[in-house]
């Protein structure tokens, strides 16, 4: 790209098949007017370039700034222009294998986008249409190209993308390590303060005692949280959700790791606070049951196998025709 301009108001885009409008903040560069590539005899404008990338320069002027800014510009400048190149090479195969679409096939298309966009409303969709300075011919005619490189795409790439049941089984064993849950237990606690004095952290211990030994006669923990501790989560009970043992208060580690589920703790005492601590509930580390995750890995190797065929079949057709790129 050698030419750039220096942008010096805000042009909001708002992108569809319908048309756009440009966004770009202050002081900032982009291409102007001029060749980008050429297809055969198919030549790609660098307008047509900054109008495809309509959708995506708010995001990228609210994520960089100064001269990174100007290179992410260039770089999504370079990644969509090679899109349209890709594009124009799938629709010369389309037109090479003799491939045709339909009026009526377009403008079934168009009544689902009225329908869809527009809620029905056919003047609407036309006054779009003129604010766009598009004819509904243009429309039809961009339309008609989204729908042979989809129909040709799905010919050539998704529907050769296959996936065995034993490539998804041996991406499970490959990845297992991913799939590692890890003990996690679920508890909740009674704090008490252990008071400023001797005479205090005595009467703190008796309580303490006193609690536990109501616990362990079946009173509810629950209940006697709520009313007795002095914890954060006293009115939640005392309960903690799900974590890992290493993720809680280190004073209570090695209690969490070794406690069976359904016990109360012996008294924990640290340098300001007495904790009685009730296992609720443990989840033995493992890991997720092939069935659970296979549907996903399935999904992901079949987008990865589809990415491939693609790779392929573009690098077949930029070797069959004449490709060349502008910078």
């Amino acid at each position: 790209m050698k030419k750039y301009i220096q942008v010096m108001s805000v042009l909001l885009i708002a992108t569809s098949a319908l048309g756009q409008t440009n966004w770009v903040p202050r002081n900032t560069s982009i291409a102007i007017d001029g060749y980008a590539a050429k297809v055969n005899d198919h030549v790609i404008t660098q307008g047509e370039v900054r109008e495809a990338l309509a959708s995506m320069l708010p995001e990228i002027y609210r994520t960089y700034q100064g001269p990174q800014l100007e290179i992410e510009l260039k770089k999504a400048f370079k990644k969509m222009r090679n899109e349209l190149v890709e594009r124009a090479l799938i629709m010369e195969a389309f037109k090479e294998r003799g491939g045709q679409i339909p009026d009526q096939y377009v403008n079934d298309e168009i009544k689902r986008v009225i329908n869809d966009r527009f809620k029905g409303d056919k003047v609407l969709f036309e006054q779009v249409l003129t604010q766009q300075k598009k004819t509904r011919a243009e429309y039809m005619e961009t339309l008609r190209e989204q729908m042979a490189v989809g129909m040709l795409t799905n010919e050539e790439v998704s529907r050769r993308a296959r996936v065995t049941p034993e490539q998804v089984r041996k991406e499970y064993e490959a990845k297992k390590e991913r799939f590692f849950i890890p003990e996690k237990v679920k508890y909740s606690v009674i704090v008490l303060n252990k008071g400023a004095t001797p005479e205090d952290q005595s009467v703190k211990r008796a309580e303490a005692e006193s609690i536990r030994n109501r616990l362990l006669e079946g009173a509810n923990f629950d209940i006697t949280a709520k009313a007795n501790s002095e914890g954060s989560r006293a009115t939640e009970g005392g309960a903690f959700p799900w974590m890992q043992p290493k993720d809680a208060r280190p004073e209570l580690q090695e209690v969490l790791n070794a406690l069976p589920a359904g016990e109360i703790s012996e008294i924990i005492e640290t340098d300001s606070e007495l904790y009685l601590v009730k296992m609720e509930a443990r989840r033995q580390s493992g890991y997720k049951p092939y069935d659970e995750v296979r549907l996903s890995l399935k999904n992901a190797l079949n987008t990865k196998e589809r990415e491939r065929l693609r790779a392929r079949w573009m690098t077949r057709l930029k070797e069959s025709n004449y490709v060349v790129f502008y910078d």
